[in-house]
Formats: C-alpha cells, sequence, structure tokens
C-alpha cells in the first residue's frame, strides 16, 4: 500500500541543481496564467453580454479575481502563494462563469478544464486548492439556491434545476478523482524535469571540462596559445582605453632538450609542471602566464609602470631559475633566456609582437644564454645597464671597489668640525667614480642594499676606530640606513656587532633615518631605535620637512638631530627678506624640541650667515667642503685642531 502511495501520490523533491530551472519556469508560468485570467475576464465581460444579461456580474466578480492576482504577483511571483492564488482565481472564473449562464451544467466543464490547465505548474498544490475551491463554492451557492437568494438581481444559481446535496457531492467526487489524475501527471512532470536538468547539467560539465581543455595546456594547466591569444586581445583593449602599456615575456628553457635526452620525458614533464607552478607564483593577478608548446612560455605583465618594474621581475625570474631544481629525486641546474616585446610601444599587433618578443629571446639566447634582450633597443640599453649594475655589484663588493667618503659637519658658532656624513662612493675598475645615485635604487630593488648597508656600517664603526686611535674622540660619524635595511632583523645586531669588535665609544657613532622610513614601519623602527639609543648611538632625522613631519612624532622618536633638507636651505636669499621661508619655522621647531639642527647642502657664505643668524647649530655643504676620502678628512681634522 506504501509503495503504490510512493508511485502515486509522493511527489519527488526537486534537488538544488534543479532549483533555479523550476523557479524560472514557475515565473514564466505566473505570466502565463496572468494573462489567461485577463483573458477570461474579456469573456466573462463582453462575450458572454451577447447572449445574456449578466455582463455587469462578470465585469465586477472578474475585475476583482484579475486585479487581485495582478496586485499579488508583485509580492508573490514565483512562489507557491501566487500559484493557490491563481488556482483559487481559476476556480471563481467556474462560478462567474456557471451564474452567467444561469446554471447551466455545461459551464461546469470549465472545472475540469481549469484543473488541466493548472498542470503547468509542476505544483500539486494549485490543482488541489482549486479542487477545493470548486467544492466549497459549490456547496455554498447551493445552499443559496435552496433559499432563493439573489444577487445583482438575479437569483443565485449552481445548478439550472433543483438538486439537492447528491449532485453537488458527485460533481465533487469527480472533481477529486481529476485533481488526483493531474496530480499524478505533474509528478510524472517534476520527474520528468529534474532529470532534464540532470541530464543538462551533466552536459554543461562536459562541455566546460572541454571547453578548459581546449583553452588549456593539458600538462601544465596553464593556458595554451588560443587561451593566451584571447587574453591579449582583452588586454589590447584595455590598454588603448586607459592609454597603457603591457610586456610581453617569450621565456625558453636553455639546454631543455638535454634533459629529456638524458633523464627521460618523464622527468622532462616534471620539470615543466615544476617550472609553470614557479612562475604562477611570480606574477599578479592581472598578469598571464601561459605554455604555448615545448619548454616555450610566455608571461604578460599587465600596466607596468617603468623600466625598473620590469627590471624587477626580470631580475626574479632569472634568479628563480639559477636555484638548484629537485625533479624526481635528480638534482638539476637551470636556465632560461628571455626576449621582451612592449605594446605599443613596439607594436599595436599581437602576432608582432609575439614575434619580436621571440626575436628578442633568440638574441639573449645567442649572446650567452641566462638573460634577457628587449626588442625595443632603447629600453633594451637602459634595463640592460641596470641589470649589468646589479650583477657588477656584487663583484664590486668582492673586489672591494666601494669605498666611503665623508663630508664635514661644521659647528657654526665656533667653526669647528664635530663630525662627517659617511657617502659611499664605487670607484668602477673601469667606468671610474660612480655616484650613489646611479645604484643606491637599484642595490634597493634587488635586495643588494642589505649586504651594502651591513658594509657601509661596518666600515663606518672601523674608520670611527682609525679615529679614536689618533685622538679625535669628540668627532662622531654617521651613516645613513635605508627603509630594506630597518626591514632587515638583523640590522641592530650587525651595529652593535661592529661596535664590540672595534672597540669604539657608541657616542661617536651617528645613524641618519628618514621620516618616510619612521612612518612606514613605525613599532619596528621605534623599537629598534630606543635600543640603539640605549647603546648611546646618536640618532639623527634626515632630510626634515619631505615627508611627514609631526611634532607628535618628534616627541615620539628618541631622536638628537634634526637635519635641513637643502631644498630648503636653497630658499634662502642673498638680497630678499627671508622672514617668511619655512627654513626659520624647522629652526625654530628643532630649538623648542631641544634637538641639535643641522642644515645640509649649503654651498653659499650668505646661506651659512643667515644660518648663524636664526640659531641653527651646524651645517654640512660646499661651501666648507665636498665629501672627501678618508685621509683628506684626517688632513681636514688635523687643520681643524688648531681653531
Amino acid at each position: 500500500m506504501n509503495s503504490i502511495y510512493e508511485n502515486l501520490f509522493r511527489l519527488p523533491t526537486v534537488p538544488a541543481f534543479a532549483q533555479k530551472n523550476f523557479t524560472e519556469h514557475f515565473l514564466q508560468a505566473d505570466k502565463v496564467m496572468l494573462v489567461m485570467i485577463a483573458l477570461q475576464w474579456f469573456i466573462a465581460t463582453f462575450i458572454t453580454s451577447i447572449s445574456y444579461d449578466t455582463y455587469l456580474y462578470g465585469f465586477v466578480g472578474g475585475g476583482m479575481i484579475t486585479l487581485i492576482l495582478v496586485f499579488a504577483y508583485r509580492f508573490f511571483k514565483g512562489t507557491q502563494v501566487m500559484r493557490a492564488l491563481v488556482g483559487i482565481g481559476m476556480m471563481l472564473f467556474s462560478l462567474i462563469y456557471i451564474q452567467q449562464h444561469l446554471g447551466r451544467i455545461e459551464m461546469h466543464f470549465h472545472v475540469f478544464i481549469a484543473l488541466a490547465i493548472l498542470s503547468i505548474y509542476k505544483d500539486i498544490v494549485p490543482v488541489f486548492v482549486a479542487a477545493a475551491t470548486t467544492i466549497v463554492h459549490h456547496l455554498i451557492f447551493n445552499y443559496l439556491q435552496l433559499y432563493e437568494v439573489s444577487l445583482f438581481n438575479m437569483p443565485v444559481m449552481v445548478f439550472n434545476y433543483g438538486c439537492g446535496m447528491d449532485i453537488v457531492l458527485l460533481h465533487a467526487i469527480f472533481v477529486i478523482a481529476e485533481a488526483l489524475v493531474i496530480g499524478y501527471i505533474i509528478k510524472l512532470q517534476i520527474e520528468y524535469g529534474v532529470e532534464q536538468n540532470r541530464s543538462e547539467n551533466q552536459i554543461l560539465g562536459l562541455n566546460q571540462e572541454l571547453s578548459f581543455t581546449s583553452m588549456h595546456d593539458s600538462l601544465t594547466g596553464l593556458p595554451n596559445r588560443y587561451n593566451l591569444y584571447s587574453q591579449l586581445k582583452l588586454m589590447v583593449a584595455n590598454a588603448n582605453r586607459y592609454e597603457r602599456k603591457f610586456a610581453v615575456l617569450f621565456l625558453d628553457l636553455d639546454h631543455f632538450k638535454n634533459i629529456n635526452d638524458t633523464l627521460g620525458h618523464n622527468v622532462g614533464d616534471a620539470l615543466l609542471k615544476s617550472v609553470s607552478h614557479k612562475l604562477k607564483s611570480m606574477i599578479r593577478e592581472n598578469d598571464i602566464v601561459a605554455r604555448i608548446g615545448g619548454d616555450e612560455f610566455i608571461i604578460v605583465l599587465n600596466d607596468f609602470n617603468d623600466s625598473g618594474s620590469l627590471e624587477q621581475v626580470i631580475v626574479k625570474i632569472l634568479d628563480a631559475f639559477r636555484q638548484e631544481w629537485i625533479i624526481k629525486n635528480h638534482f638539476l641546474r637551470l636556465s632560461t633566456s628571455i626576449g621582451v616585446s612592449v605594446y605599443p610601444d613596439d607594436s599595436k599587433e599581437i602576432n608582432e609582437l609575439m614575434k619580436f618578443a621571440d626575436i628578442a629571446m633568440y638574441k639573449a639566447k645567442s649572446e650567452g644564454r641566462d638573460q634577457f634582450s628587449f626588442f625595443t633597443s632603447t629600453l633594451n640599453a637602459q634595463v640592460h645597464e641596470d641589470v649589468q649594475i646589479a650583477n657588477d655589484m656584487h663583484r664590486a663588493l668582492e673586489e672591494r671597489e666601494f669605498v666611503l667618503y665623508y663630508q664635514p659637519k661644521i659647528h657654526i658658532p665656533s667653526g669647528k668640525i664635530i663630525g662627517a656624513e659617511a657617502l659611499i662612493r664605487w670607484n668602477h675598475h673601469l667606468k671610474g667614480m660612480i655616484y650613489p645615485g646611479s645604484f643606491i635604487t637599484i642595490a634597493e630593488n634587488t635586495g643588494f642594499i642589505l649586504k651594502l648597508g651591513t658594509w657601509i656600517i661596518d666600515e663606518t664603526v672601523a674608520m670611527l676606530s682609525r679615529m679614536q686611535n689618533a685622538g679625535y674622540n669628540d668627532v662622531h660619524v654617521s651613516c645613513n640606513v635605508s627603509t630594506r635595511q630597518f626591514q632587515n632583523l638583523h640590522l641592530f645586531s650587525d651595529i652593535e656587532n661592529a661596535i664590540q669588535t672595534n672597540q669604539i665609544d657608541p657616542s661617536q657613532l651617528a645613524i641618519e633615518i628618514t621620516e618616510s622610513v619612521m612612518m612606514e614601519y613605525l613599532d619596528v623602527t621605534l623599537e629598534v631605535l630606543k635600543k640603539m639609543k640605549g647603546l648611546g648611538i646618536h640618532i639623527c632625522m634626515d632630510d626634515f620637512g619631505t615627508g611627514y613631519s609631526s611634532l607628535s612624532y618628534l616627541r615620539q622618536f628618541p631622536i638628537n638631530s634634526l637635519k635641513i633638507d637643502k631644498s630648503f636651505v636653497d630658499d634662502i636669499s642673498e638680497n630678499e627678506n627671508n622672514d617668511h621661508i619655512l627654513l626659520n619655522t624647522i629652526i625654530a621647531m628643532g630649538q623648542t624640541l631641544n634637538l641639535n639642527v643641522i642644515a645640509e647642502g649649503v654651498e653659499e657664505k650668505y646661506q651659512m650667515e643667515y644660518l648663524k643668524e636664526r640659531g641653527c647649530g651646524y651645517y654640512q655643504g660646499y661651501y666648507f667642503s665636498k665629501p672627501v676620502p678618508e685621509e683628506v678628512f684626517f688632513a681636514l681634522l688635523e687643520k681643524n685642531r688648531s681653531i
């Protein structure tokens, strides 16, 4: 009995994957049923008025039903509530037709037609609600007909001849029977709809799988050539719209054929997978990495700003390939050659960009592999020079080509040398003297500044030791510390070790740090500076006034000196009134906070005289001396002893 009930009457559950399709079907069905309701209102009002004088009843009754359902649609469309209300509305139209036609029994066929129409919903609820509505309104109207009640000046009728409750109940049995049959049909509709949706989902999944396979490399899962070209078209449109550039990097692994030939294709395939993972981890989300065949990869760097940003990525890729690769228990040494083309500088055609990057890659291979080449001659020369400098700095450090020069700091009231700033120079064996503006930024971008910064600290402290041995115990030397160095957790220990190794007085060492470094790593910087101050090291804020300058930060940090940036010193005029220049405020601020104030970049006598007049304590600049080698600085100190 239970199995019969389940087979005939229990409706299948609509699974989650089919809910969306069923909801869309219900929304569409609601619209169809509202159109049918409106059509029935028209029939009830106008067509029946041709033969019967009952159109007012049809107009008012049908209008109320139609307007209520239209109003309900705004709030309940697609829901079971709406479907139930439509079922009730359909059956009430049956009542209107019967009443309009004075109870003619033929109009009862509309009940069965309406029930069949409701099967469009694939929901049993509106069918049984409609059946119940039919039975109830027959019971009520049969009772009203029995007592000859009138409505709209006509007798209420459910049949056009006298009938008892037996006829009403018999009619109810037919309605219930049809509702059950329709319910079974709806059950089959739902089952068919669910299975159809399941099949569609399976086909969709298969199509998506086929689509992914057609657009991606089967070995690495990276976009293939076709996919790459599709994405490049979008990049071209975006670059044209916003006037931006993108770079195409063509990578080819060096001597990959030897790996395949000697270790087998399984090792070669595993290596290609590892390479793809490595490249994906090195690019941004809006960049592209693709494999276009064999050991050839394409990287597209979207929206790069300048050659410097390209340089960082290229150097990072080359360094990554130079590391040892462990593939299936084999330790491999690998390198890659890279060719670069730029949109729109080199071409606005995708095929040409790819060809130019390929040409540049072969140029890199012809020049010895494990390097890159730009198709654009100007950019190629610039970036090559930067990369050459980056590579050459390692050699220069080992061969001691870097040297420190010292620019004296002068006590303005007495004119005596009280210290110096250590400034790095590169005495290149071929190019001669190279100034920091040509290599410090590259050192910071590549991370070499950490090694170079440690060397500068060691050399500065060693020079202080030589000064102490020479009897200059009241002169300090400062060195600059960059942002990258403050990110290094070993900075304080490096300084502490250098002091202990050379056994110098820490008070003769000064650290110069810019405002931007302080603000960018506030907590870490504050902690390190406090530890330095605890050793007795002098702390100087460099380039003051060009960054975040805030009194609250000046009071928070353990600072001994403010160094006024050269741009403010340049504001001093020899012949005009200088009362309103910002330099005056900075000097007054330093004095208020009881800090030593040092003006840098002083080149003229009138500048020094004005600083003296304003009460600035110290200066450095070409007016006294440019940065000089250590032996010259010692000579200046010796000469200065007599002052």
